[in-house]
């Protein structure tokens, strides 16, 4: 019996699917689920981010002092990046993005379905820079896969995803 290779992407990590939720309520909803805008999306992320960050509960972690907390946001952003990266792959090679969204009143996810993405020229450049950033082997996004074996297979993800993003420059 083989074990099957844990998927590593953002949009499969709790963060993710937190970053993917604050989207459906606060940008998709709005617009029924028929388009992702990029640029929207990234507006909308780095101001959940700002404003949750700077609320930072110091009772649960007194030691945290403000320049830590403010060398997390360019963590957090490369993230958002990264899981709109998979997103716009995602679009480009089905022709479609699929999201499972929470639904309040039955409290079960629906599976939702974009099939128009707006994508601009200076979306692809930030999102070529996050991932050119998070090929950094001191970048959190990698320091955190503790096995060597997660950490490659975090790295080609990544590698794939700049090469399906550098393609639509």
């Amino acid at each position: 019996m083989t074990t099957m290779a844990k998927t590593i992407s953002m949009k499969s990590t709790a963060f993710g699917q937190d970053m993917l939720e604050v989207l459906a309520e606060q940008q998709l909803q709005k617009v029924a689920f028929r388009e992702l805008e990029i640029s929207a999306s990234i507006l909308t992320l780095k101001g959940y981010l700002v404003k949750k960050l700077s609320r930072w509960n110091w009772k649960i972690a007194p030691g945290l002092c403000q320049p830590e907390l403010r060398s997390l946001y360019p963590v957090y952003f490369d993230s958002v990046r990264v899981l709109l990266a998979e997103c716009v792959a995602e679009f480009f090679q089905t022709g479609r993005v699929y999201m499972a969204v929470l639904d309040p009143y039955r409290m079960e996810y629906l599976e939702r379905e974009i099939r128009l993405l707006v994508l601009m020229p200076e979306d692809v450049s930030s999102l070529l820079r996050a991932l050119h950033n998070v090929q950094n082997p001191a970048h959190d996004l990698i320091a955190r896969w503790k096995d060597p074996a997660d950490r490659e297979r975090w790295m080609e993800h990544i590698q794939k995803l700049h090469q399906t993003i550098s393609q639509l420059q």
